[in-house]
């Protein structure tokens, strides 16, 4: 039985490596004033990141549609039997319950679907939809699928460190790093998503010192089954981070991924981190 994998653009997915493994991304909105724009699709990340700093109107993000989810998950049931939906933390976007929603509103009429919450985002989500794609193509079930997707989802790791906390708290998505806000004048916050929310991790003295720290906690985690650099507008930080850390990639060469228009947004521009797997414990 031929089983598909569908995620959402929070994955941060580089579309090469989506299409070498057959995931489906559906991409959520981005609202700019008065328009609205497909994550990555209609707006690319770089277009997010000039136009942020200066909006007057704050950007606002929301879920894809049910009837979008819908309308893919009937297009997969022609040529596929099961559907694996793998998508970012239900505390951070109704995107998991448009899906789910979705899979109710379809009922016996197509595939088997079952949708998965992560409780990740960026590629702490993205690898967990590879690892379930890897596993499909190595012959697992959907239920084991399932299985690997929210065992690999409890070892992910998502690590952000940001500018400035200015556009998590004006989106709302703060979450438990509200504590750092009103102490960061002269310090770099490293947040984390936690029980699949933000949460502070560390404090930091300043960026070179910070990238330092990202780098030191890559070593911390190993060993590591998936590894990659995130980044929002410095690409050059991120590829000399994953130069300096590239033993620990399982390959050699850890993925280098930009933080696409959702997950920018609350992040914003100078944003650097990683998203990761670590290795199941013998």
């Amino acid at each position: 039985m031929s089983i598909a994998i569908v995620t959402d653009s929070t994955s941060d997915l580089p579309p090469d490596i989506a299409q070498l493994h057959g995931i489906s991304v559906v991409p959520l909105n981005v609202h700019i004033e008065d328009e609205t724009f497909l994550d990555g699709v209609t707006i690319s990340a770089d277009e997010m990141y000039r136009r942020l700093p200066d909006q007057k109107v704050i950007p606002t993000t929301s879920a894809p549609s049910v009837g979008t989810f819908a309308e893919l998950y009937e297009k997969l049931g022609e040529t596929h039997d099961e559907i694996i939906s793998v998508h970012l933390s239900s505390k951070l976007s109704l995107t998991h319950g448009a899906a789910v929603n979705a899979v109710s509103e379809l009922g016996s009429n197509g595939p088997r679907i079952e949708v998965v919450d992560t409780e990740q985002a960026s590629m702490a989500l993205g690898y967990t939809a590879v690892q379930a794609a890897e596993a499909i193509a190595g012959g697992s079930s959907l239920d084991d699928a399932v299985a690997l997707v929210k065992n690999a989802s409890k070892r992910a790791v998502f690590i952000g460190m940001v500018d400035t906390l200015k556009y998590l708290v004006r989106g709302g998505r703060i979450g438990k790093a509200q504590g750092y806000v009103g102490s960061i004048l002269r310090v770099r916050p490293i947040l984390t998503l936690q029980d699949g929310i933000a949460h502070p991790f560390e404090r930091v003295r300043n960026r070179k010192k910070g990238i330092a720290r990202l780098k030191s906690l890559v070593a911390e985690y190993a060993p590591l089954e998936k590894l990659s650099v995130l980044y929002t507008t410095d690409e050059v930080d991120a590829q000399n981070i994953a130069n300096e850390i590239a033993e620990f990639a399982p390959d050699g060469e850890p993925v280098v991924a930009q933080l696409g228009p959702v997950v920018g947004n609350y992040l914003g521009p100078g944003t650097l981190g990683f998203g990761l797997i670590r290795a199941e414990s013998s």
